[in-house]
């Protein structure tokens, strides 16, 4: 019997968890990351933030858009994703549906760059499905967990990474792991 003839094993019988997205009022997104962001405070200030909800319409996780926190903040067509914030609970992929929300937002809105930064010890896998590439990478060596360091990533309007783009990121991720475990 072939996968797809058994009921069981079935796509169609295993039901995607359907998930829906709202705009947050700044203090629900504050609450949210208050609660379950592993490293970071809330933010004081917003564009906008939006929150993942699953099928039973509780809030799963949120993206926050802001002016860019570094020197990009004098380009008025750069936006930064401040903070991506999931509960430990939440249903797989909220992460990629939450960073499409926000990039599909941002660029029909005019924007055309839209940056954030990782650790080096975060795999960066959401970002690299949503179509950002990293820019720039540093990062201590033999670091505990890579506690040390900072990896941009950036997505462009209408402009996916090309082939170099995603293999030095590619590299790059590869180095940082194999770097863990020396």
């Amino acid at each position: 019997m072939n996968r797809g003839d058994d009921p069981v094993n079935h796509p169609a019988h295993h039901k995607a968890k359907k998930m829906n997205h709202k705009i947050l009022k700044l203090k629900e997104a504050q609450d949210f990351v208050r609660s379950f962001h592993r490293h970071s405070p809330p933010l004081r200030r917003h564009k906008f933030s939006t929150g993942a909800y699953d099928d039973c319409n509780k809030l799963v996780g949120v993206a926050t858009i802001d002016q860019c926190s570094s020197a990009w903040s004098r380009r008025h067509d750069h936006v930064e994703l401040r903070r991506l914030c999931l509960k430990p609970d939440a249903p797989k992929n909220t992460a990629s549906f939450l960073i499409g929300k926000v990039k599909d937002a941002c660029f029909a809105m005019g924007y055309n760059v839209i940056v954030t930064y990782t650790r080096p010890f975060e795999s960066g896998a959401s970002l690299k499905a949503t179509g950002f590439y990293l820019e720039r990478a540093t990062w201590v060596k033999n670091q505990p967990t890579h506690s040390k360091g900072l990896l941009r990533w950036v997505a462009v309007r209408d402009r996916p990474p090309t082939l170099d783009q995603r293999s030095w990121t590619k590299q790059t991720l590869a180095k940082i792991k194999g770097d863990e475990h020396e």
